[in-house]
């Protein structure tokens, strides 16, 4: 009885351990890229991919890849509809500056968007600037077709664009929480 209890209560711990480090992995596989370990808040929403953007660089009269100087982070609504071949492909072709490092690519609306930059996200043009936590974020709540709000909040060498997407009623106070919890975490 005693070695069961034992298998359960280590079963337990590893799968609560192997639950929460799934984003602080993706954190770590975006610092071999950047050089930077952004915090990645866990949410309702899957992060179906995470991608590396690289900068053009010119050699020997050629385009090809340079530095990677962001990351990508999209949380789903869901993923319930991967991708097919056809849709990979066009989004491989439209940019060759770019490269996914983690999950897959889903037809599924994207919920959260998150870039991550070592350094500043830069500015945000007619943005508010308000206070959360204590931080200064650059803030937009854009209602037109789709409602979003977007802020970029620069901390610790590391800036993060954020573009919060769902439709909820409360999107304002939920991306506020989103940027509260990066902010807490950093």
């Amino acid at each position: 009885m005693k070695k069961y209890l034992l298998f359960v209560v280590l079963f337990l711990l590893v799968s609560c351990g192997q639950e929460s480090s799934g984003t602080a992995d993706i954190s770590e596989k975006i610092n071999e890229y950047l050089g930077v370990t952004p915090y990645l808040p866990e949410t309702e929403y899957p992060i179906g991919h995470v991608h590396i953007e690289y900068s053009p660089k010119f050699q020997d009269g050629k385009v090809t890849r340079g530095d990677p100087f962001k990351a990508t982070i999209e949380y789903n609504l869901s993923q319930d509809e991967r991708a097919d071949e056809t849709f990979k492909e066009a989004w491989e072709a439209r940019d060759q500056f770019r490269e996914i490092i983690y999950g897959e690519l889903y037809e599924d609306q994207s919920a959260i968007v998150m870039n991550v930059y070592n350094g500043g996200p830069g500015n945000l043009q007619g943005a508010d600037v308000i206070e959360i936590d204590g931080h200064e974020v650059q803030y937009q709540h854009i209602q037109r077709d789709l409602e979003v709000v977007v802020m970029l909040i620069s901390i610790k060498g590391i800036g993060y664009e954020i573009q919060y997407l769902t439709e909820e009623n409360d999107i304002e106070e939920e991306a506020k929480a989103f940027a509260k919890e990066i902010i807490n975490n950093n």
